[in-house]
């Protein structure tokens, strides 16, 4: 039986905050990431290796990143809206700060198809001193 969407989601938050796991084992080859513009490597990467790259990318601008997740909202059996939290610590500058988040998630066949998430850029750039690197 194909795993249902909130299950999936559930994991690809477990493994952000820290759990033992794989992308592989939750997202499609052809994966879609959609970062916001003006998000540290914001803009769409295409397919489970360049969604791998960002995290990886990502993570080294970080002490750490939580999401801390607040509603799960199934508009079906393909589809999951997510709102919550994320926290966290910019390595270069030590400056912590937490800012509201919300997911748009779609999944086919018991594996997460895309990911899109919005939030206040503004927040994260001014933790990295403005300095918000892209590709």
């Amino acid at each position: 039986m194909a795993r249902k969407i909130r299950e999936l989601v559930q994991r690809f938050y477990d493994i952000v905050n820290g759990a033992e796991g794989d992308f592989d084992e939750i997202f499609t080859k052809d994966f879609h990431l959609a970062i916001m513009k003006g998000f540290p490597f914001g803009g769409d990467h295409a397919g489970l290796d360049a969604t791998k790259k960002f995290f990886q990318d990502f993570g080294a601008y970080f002490d750490f990143w939580a999401v801390d997740t607040d509603r799960f909202i199934e508009i079906d059996a393909e589809n999951i809206i997510v709102t919550g939290k994320y926290r966290s610590t910019a390595s270069a500058t030590g400056k912590s700060f937490e800012m509201e988040t919300i997911h748009l998630w779609t999944a086919r066949d018991g594996m997460l198809t895309t990911y899109k998430h919005y939030c206040d850029t503004a927040i994260v750039s001014e933790a990295l001193d403005y300095k918000v690197p892209q590709y």
